[in-house]
């Protein structure tokens, strides 16, 4: 997925100019996380803007889907993708720091945030500002969540394991509840890598689930191409 190019069923995603590349991890939080009855989207960080698009495709004409980026190489690049798209009337790309983004509440937001703390480098500034935590810490992300959120809106997020866990303790000393969590292993018999989680701040029945990426023979599992098929290129083929 490194390539300059990530080609989908409906979209395609350029990305030379951008830190992170398409990943796995958004590539699983736009098709696991639930869009029924949102109007308004946010989408925090969007990068090349796949998680704005993926959810585009997953909703109907209606669902309006703004989408804030911080680095200007990486808006520019999220503007083409969407422009390419059959979306780009309905995904607004802002360059903005969330951290002093205002606007009418959302239904749900978004995000696959910066998964590093400080005290890790990384030789590509962009790269480097793209990944580490920086000003929007995880705190800050779910404060932010919070005043840009509907009274009943949903917060939907892709981290790995251990900060998973760290950012679930931190939500609930924040007032949120947890609603849904997905532990997702990339092969299977390995230990899960990424959470999937989803927050808001009423308490609901809480589901815990496992996804597996790839069987041990490197196929991809069944449960993935049923949540992925809709977006990937020849899935099913490729087993």
């Amino acid at each position: 997925m490194g390539g300059h190019t990530f080609t989908f069923k409906q979209f395609r995603i350029v990305q030379d100019r951008c830190a992170m590349k398409v990943g796995t991890d958004s590539i699983v939080l736009g098709s696991w996380l639930p869009v029924h009855g949102a109007k308004r989207i946010l989408d925090i960080g969007t990068g090349t803007g796949i998680l704005a698009l993926m959810l585009a495709q997953r909703t109907s004409s209606e669902v309006m889907i703004d989408a804030v980026e911080l680095d200007q190489d990486a808006v520019r690049q999220a503007e083409e993708n969407v422009n390419e798209s059959p979306w780009r009337e309905r995904i607004k790309i802002i360059h903005h720091n969330i951290l002093t983004f205002d606007a009418p509440h959302y239904d749900l937001i978004v995000s696959n945030p910066p998964y590093f703390q400080h005290g890790q480098e990384w030789g590509d500034l962009s790269r480097q500002r793209a990944r580490h935590t920086g000003e929007l810490d995880h705190e800050a992300l779910l404060k932010t969540a919070q005043r840009l959120l509907h009274p009943d809106g949903k917060l939907a997020l892709v981290l790995p394991v251990s900060e998973g866990n760290n950012v679930i303790a931190l939500a609930k000393a924040d007032g949120w509840f947890l609603q849904r969590k997905c532990l997702v292993e990339t092969k299977r018999g390995k230990e899960p890598v990424l959470m999937l989680l989803l927050l808001g701040d009423r308490e609901t029945d809480f589901e815990e689930e496992q996804l597996c990426l790839r069987e041990t023979d490197n196929r991809y599992s069944d449960e993935f191409i049923e949540l992925a098929d809709a977006f990937y290129l020849n899935m099913r083929a490729a087993n």
